[in-house]
């Protein structure tokens, strides 16, 4: 057996490793989000006529609004699509899918968190931006597996 790992400790190996990469994207996510107060308005141009934008600022904008509105991104990670819409009253609803991740993540990433989504509900004019710009942030008011499953990874770490 020697040179051979056994199975239990194999997947201790890809929980560590998995942690890692969690850990390594939640610090980017940080570190690359703006340090505005979460309910901050954002100084950004509104959507266009076609109720359309291209980037995350407009985005924010437009979901602050509680405005109905799509967009698909490209990040680091991977593919995310991230909508908004109005609910009922004054609240708004937020929706985030990782559609997919980048072809460098493993299997087991892929499969527990490839098309999987959240649900948030959030208070006209309180669109908490952290959810757009970071991987985790913000999810306090969320359900859904893509959640559940980043928190599972979140324990790991």
């Amino acid at each position: 057996m020697h040179g051979q790992q056994s199975p239990k400790t194999h997947k201790g190996h890809i929980a560590i490793l998995l942690g890692g990469i969690i850990l390594f994207v939640i610090f980017a996510g940080c570190a690359s989000s703006p340090s505005q107060d979460r309910t901050s308005p954002v100084p950004v141009p509104a959507p266009s006529q076609s109720g359309s934008c291209a980037d995350k600022p407009c985005f924010i904008t437009a979901a602050n609004d509680c405005g109905s509105l799509e967009i698909t991104m490209q990040e680091d990670i991977g593919t995310f699509r991230y909508s908004s819409s109005p609910s009922f009253s004054q609240n708004c609803t937020f929706t985030k899918t990782l559609v997919s991740l980048n072809s460098s993540e493993s299997q087991a990433m892929k499969n527990m968190l490839e098309g999987k989504n959240m649900t948030c509900r959030y208070t006209k004019g309180k669109f908490d931006q952290r959810l757009v710009t970071t991987l985790t942030g913000g999810m306090e008011y969320c359900r859904g597996d893509l959640k559940d499953n980043l928190g599972r990874l979140m324990i790991f770490t």
